[in-house]
């Protein structure tokens, strides 16, 4: 259903969508990419290099036993799109990421940008569109069965579902704290996701930021999660280890993602 939406999306906002090779899609096609690698070595899914032999044994092994739950992450075939609106806003289905121009105008920075897509992996990792598909499923089951299994409204109204209704408070705090980590294992400092809640709280009065803070509350509330010491504790962890192993991966993993976009052969999740 998520990529069904996210055709859907890319179908309405085609003459918008940056080119693949334009530097905006490449760069956060590469930030992404440090993401997700972040992701697959701190959940604990063994990534293999050409020559077949695992990477990160010591972090495997400390590790081992305390593997998270991450089959619903297998196979998932990766696509970032950048799409020209001046709405300040990110958003994402499993495995697909959608970030506007308006992101990039407001949050000049790598690191910034890697807090705000740390935050969208982290909605992927928690399931949180099969978790708010899940909560909406009576109406949705209704409706299908009143106006059939094929009907386009049905599908409307998933990919509103999808793109258009906020998570819950509770999910966005959720992939706060993940975003955070990924973003530490990204080899980005974990401060600058605080600095980015802070940066929007500012702005918060800005009516170009009123679509982002729709679908992702702001306040004190997220800044005093993220600044916990026992989530900094673990993300400064994160983050003190991830230097050397950022620096190794740089020359031993392909880039997922070529110039045009496609994902490269062999990589998977």
């Amino acid at each position: 259903l998520g990529g069904r939406a996210f055709d859907d999306l890319k179908k309405e906002k085609a003459g918008m969508i940056l080119p693949a090779e334009h530097y905006e899609s490449v760069r956060v096609r590469r930030i992404t990419s440090e993401i997700v690698r972040a992701a697959r070595r701190t959940l604990g899914v063994a990534p293999v290099d050409p020559a077949g032999e695992l990477l990160n044994d010591r972090f495997m092994a400390r590790n081992y036993g305390k593997q998270a739950m991450t089959r619903h992450l297998d196979g998932l075939d990766w696509e970032v799109i950048v799409v020209e609106d001046r709405q300040v806003n990110a958003m994402c289905v499993p495995g697909k990421i959608v970030v506007y121009t308006g992101l990039l105008d407001y949050f000049k920075t790598d690191a910034e940008i890697a807090s705000v897509l740390g935050h969208e992996v982290g909605h992927i990792i928690a399931r949180h569109s099969a978790e708010a598909i899940t909560k909406s499923l009576c109406s949705y089951a209704v409706q299908r069965l009143v106006m059939g299994r094929d009907s386009p409204d049905f599908m409307r109204g998933v990919s509103k579902l999808l793109f258009t209704l906020p998570f819950s408070r509770k999910m966005e705090i959720e992939a706060d704290h993940i975003g955070m980590l990924l973003l530490a294992a990204a080899g980005f400092d974990p401060h600058i996701a605080i600095a980015v809640e802070e940066k929007l709280g500012k702005l918060s009065r800005n009516s170009e930021l009123e679509n982002y803070l729709s679908t992702h509350p702001s306040g004190k509330k997220r800044v005093q999660s993220l600044s916990q010491d026992k989530v900094l504790k673990e993300a400064m962890e994160l983050y003190r280890e991830a230097s050397p192993v950022k620096e190794a991966e740089r020359f031993s993993i392909p880039d997922p993602f070529d110039i045009r976009g496609r994902r490269s052969q062999g990589w998977k999740w």
